[in-house]
């Protein structure tokens, strides 16, 4: 995989990053929806400092990935009680 400068435009600043040119849409859907996230958070509690507004975005972010893993543990906990018991069934 070989990386790629792409260049992203982020609340008003243009980014230039190098990543694997096939990541290069998904880089650019997740800097667009971190852009609107910051704004939307400026707008409804009124904060002026981005710096303020990001570290609340990513507080957030933090808390909605750790929510995730937890879904996932759980999951991940019944497919293998799921296949232990089958398991047994079949022996």
């Amino acid at each position: 995989m070989s990386s790629k400068l792409i260049e992203l435009t982020f609340l008003g600043q243009v980014l230039r990053l190098n990543c694997p040119e096939e990541q290069h849409e998904t880089l650019r859907e997740a800097a667009t929806e971190l852009d609107a996230r910051v704004t939307e958070m400026k707008e409804r509690t009124g904060i002026l400092q981005v710096g303020k507004a990001l570290a609340i975005v990513a507080l957030n972010l933090n808390f909605e990935l750790m929510q995730e893993k937890e879904k996932t543990e759980r999951t991940e906990n019944v497919l293998k009680t799921q296949i232990r018991q089958l398991t047994e069934s079949l022996e």
